[in-house]
């Protein structure tokens, strides 16, 4: 796809939902509606992560105020904020178009008064740094000019549902001009930012209001349009471990099949995201895997689940691609877990517990993470540490660590957690979608009990049990006859509800938990999709949301979307699949809820794990 194709099936910038991203491993960045860089950042071996931006500091007196930090979250999306832009005269805002071209990369087509201009931007293979180019064809005369007004610091964390702030760091950066360079300098986080431009003419130089600009004539010589290229490197220190390794994987190519409903755009963007912006390298050959590259650059085992799988899913052939997701599993089980404590909410890039709680489903997605890629490969990947022992037996001794110290309570072990997967405090202890994973996970990873060195545990045997035990105590009565509960005490309590972040409840016949047409099962979802749930929307695009956040969830709509594929319901299926077509952004993205009567985009612009749902089911995998 040429770049005036993929401009022209673009979006004006007054209708572009999220800004366009664009990562290689090493470093990710985000760009403006007009091209204008908002960040470039990188995972950093003290301080989590790190970027340059033009926003605003977050105030910490804003922790723990939902409302601030919503409020800061939609600053970081507006180009008022960028820390580069290339300003033009009398340039034509509503003409401004922004798009996607085939290989993945941004690009912008923008007008003014006797001038036009062409953006593209891209990332070098296993370089800690992103270019972009723009072709400028002007009338004589016509100026252009580069402005800065950025800063290094650390990223703020703004978390609706924080459990353990960061501790406040005070960053003073310093810029320092030399000639065709302009370079930041952080002390405090010992990491350094060069803005590096190739143009005809012109230098860094220092504004008569303190600011910072590039300027030089736009207008077009003998020579034809004039080229500006802007080279943009950030460096945090060097990692424990070694240096970088193959960081930067080619997105898989994948079949453009427009009987899916856009589907196959969706998994496309969020593979090319996965791959660049939030499976990031932190050196010594592992990976993180971030639910995003701005808002939280942490890691949650549940979401770094969904997006490994969803590679695994895409190129089960492809050894750089299922490299990544060894690497991940690397990271997962060394950095990210130390021995004898179980995996905490959250993590920082380099493995280090950020939100202090502990919730059972995200004791159990690593494991299953690792069956599937032995189900995938047929091989065990490198297990963290010296690598002196066998894969199997050493993955062995840990997945049988991790199994024995599960949360087990009752008299049929079913796995209690203080919080639920949507991060809430749980009212009963015992929720219905950990219970199926912890079933499903228990299944998948039976076929390799005896390669493990795990028949003790009796992983089969647990599974059967799981299946019997779990409708026998989440069944209550409901709206719409005998249901499962959403979680239960155990001892007849029963609390109804279904969440969008409870895709295991969904999946359950996928998986095999239960059959298609199992009727606590149906009465579960039609509950789910109704109004009796407390946690459905109503509106011209309603549909299942959370008490998390306000809205309609795109991951309700892929609990819906898996629903009506289970039940063989054409109608509703095509119905939520047009409805997520005209949500997701021109990259194929997806946001964490949008308005239920508008469709317009409310919360979190930067979240891999719904588009990596969707992509899954584009590929009518789900793990089993």
């Amino acid at each position: 796809m040429s770049q005036e194709r993929a401009v022209a099936d673009g979006l004006t910038a007054t209708a572009l939902p999220k800004p366009l991203d664009l990562g290689n491993g090493l470093v990710a960045a985000s760009f403006g509606a007009d091209g204008s860089w908002l960040s470039i950042g990188a995972p950093h071996p003290v301080h989590g992560f790190v970027e340059m931006s033009g926003a605003p500091r977050f105030d910490e007196s804003w922790r723990g105020d939902p409302a601030a930090a919503r409020r800061y979250r939609g600053w970081l999306t507006e180009d008022r904020y960028a820390f580069l832009r290339l300003e033009l005269p009398d340039e034509e805002v509503s003409g401004c178009r922004a798009g996607v071209d085939e290989e993945g990369r941004p690009v912008w087509r923008r007008t003014g008064r006797g001038w036009s201009c062409s953006v593209t931007a891209w990332a070098p293979p296993d370089r800690q740094a992103i270019v972009q180019r723009y072709v400028i064809e002007a009338a004589p005369g016509v100026r252009a000019a580069l402005r800065f007004s950025g800063r290094l610091d650390r990223c703020a964390l703004a978390e609706i549902t924080e459990v353990n702030p960061p501790q406040p760091l005070e960053v003073h950066p310093e810029v320092d001009l030399h000639g065709s360079e302009l370079a930041v300098h952080a002390k405090e986080l010992a990491t350094h930012a060069l803005v590096a431009v190739d143009a005809p003419a012109g230098r860094w130089v220092t504004d008569p209001d303190g600011g910072t600009e590039w300027e030089t004539e736009a207008g077009a010589g003998a020579s034809g349009p004039v080229e500006i290229t802007v080279t943009v490197s950030l460096e945090p220190p060097a990692w424990p471990g070694g240096p970088h390794r193959g960081a930067t994987v080619t997105a898989p190519r994948i079949a453009q099949d427009d009987q899916v409903g856009g589907l196959d755009r969706i998994a496309t963007g969020a593979l090319r995201y996965i791959l660049g912006c939030t499976a990031l390298d932190v050196g010594g050959g592992d990976r993180t895997i971030l639910t995003d590259h701005r808002l939280l650059p942490l890691s949650w085992t549940r979401d770094a689940y969904y997006q490994a799988l969803l590679l695994l899913c895409a190129a089960p052939d492809d050894v750089a691609v299922t490299d990544v997701v060894q690497a991940h599993l690397r990271w997962l089980w060394g950095r990210g877990r130390a021995p004898g404590t179980p995996w905490m909410r959250s993590h920082l890039p380099d493995g280090r517990p950020k939100d202090l709680a502990i919730q059972a489903d995200q004791q159990l997605y690593p494991m299953l993470e690792l069956a599937d890629y032995r189900r995938v490969t047929g091989r065990w990947p490198v297990p963290p540490g010296d690598g002196g022992t066998e894969p199997a037996v050493r993955w062995g001794e840990l997945i049988a660590e991790v199994w024995r110290d599960l949360p087990r309570q009752g008299e049929d072990g079913l796995l209690a957690g203080a919080e639920n997967p949507a991060d809430d405090p749980s009212e009963l202890p015992f929720a219905l979608s950990t219970q199926i994973l912890y079933w499903h996970t228990a299944a998948q990873l039976a076929p390799w009990s005896t390669e493990l060195g795990l028949d003790a545990l009796h992983l089969a045997r647990t599974a059967q049990d799981l299946r019997t035990a779990v409708p026998l105590a989440f069944t209550c009565e409901g709206p719409f006859g005998p249901q499962w509960a959403y979680e239960t005490d155990g001892a007849g309590h029963h609390r109804l509800y279904h969440d969008a972040n409870d895709l295991p409840t969904a999946f359950a016949p996928k998986w095999g938990f239960c059959s298609d047409v199992d009727d606590r099962w149906a009465a579960t979802m039609r509950f789910a999709f109704s109004e009796h749930n407390s946690g459905y929307v109503s509106g011209l695009h309603g549909g299942l949301g959370s008490a998390h956040t306000p809205g309609t969830w795109t991951l309700g709509d892929a609990q819906e979307l898996a629903v009506a594929e289970t039940t063989g319901d054409k109608a509703r299926a095509a119905s939520v699949l047009d409805r997520i077509e005209r949500v997701a952004g021109v990259d194929g993205l997806l946001p964490e809820t949008y308005d239920a009567d508008t469709g317009s985009w409310l919360a979190r612009h930067w979240f891999a794990w719904p588009a990596a749902v969707f992509g899954i089911l584009y590929f009518g995998i789900t793990g089993g």
